[in-house]
C-alpha cells in the first residue's frame, strides 16, 4: 500500500559544532494516516534557508519516503 504524505514541510536549522565546522538539520513533519509525524535529518554541510531550498528538501524527502 502506497504511504500518503499531506502536509509536508521542512524546517532548515544551520548549526557549528565545538569545533567550527557547520552542518544543517532538516526537521520534516508531516500528516501520514491523520497522525502527526516528524524526522529529524543532518547534513555535514550548510544549506541556505530559502523557498527554493525548502521545496528541494520537501521533495526529495517526499521521494525517500516512496522507497520504504
Amino acid at each position: 500500500m502506497a504511504r500518503i504524505l499531506t502536509n509536508v514541510d521542512v524546517k532548515i536549522v544551520n548549526r557549528t559544532r565545538e569545533n567550527g565546522n557547520p552542518f544543517t538539520e532538516l526537521l520534516h513533519t508531516w500528516v501520514e494516516g491523520g497522525q502527526r509525524r516528524s524526522a529529524l535529518s543532518r547534513v555535514p554541510w550548510s544549506i541556505t534557508d530559502s523557498p527554493h531550498n525548502r521545496a528541494f528538501q520537501i521533495e526529495a524527502f517526499k521521494t525517500r519516503q516512496l522507497r520504504t
